[in-house]
């Protein structure tokens, strides 16, 4: 099964895909500098820029396509 957050951050990918719209970020570096995510293991990491990039989540062979949605992250 493929990742669907950041689980050492507790942030989810479509949160913080959310988040970096309402912010205007577009560069991964600064969506990982402001939230934290994938600075703890790591593993997140290339799950988080498929799902930027696709805007799919993957669960064993099934892939969602997961529309734009307002997420606020934990604590925002």
């Amino acid at each position: 099964m493929s990742q669907t957050r950041c689980e050492c951050r507790q942030l989810s990918f479509v949160g913080l895909r959310s988040y970096a719209r309402r912010h205007g970020i577009t560069d991964l570096d600064e969506l990982i500098r402001r939230t934290g995510c994938c600075t703890g293991c790591g593993t997140c990491r290339p799950h988080l820029v498929a799902f930027l990039a696709t805007g799919e989540l993957q669960y064993g062979e099934v892939r969602f396509r997961i529309p734009d949605v307002d997420v606020p992250l934990p604590g925002e």
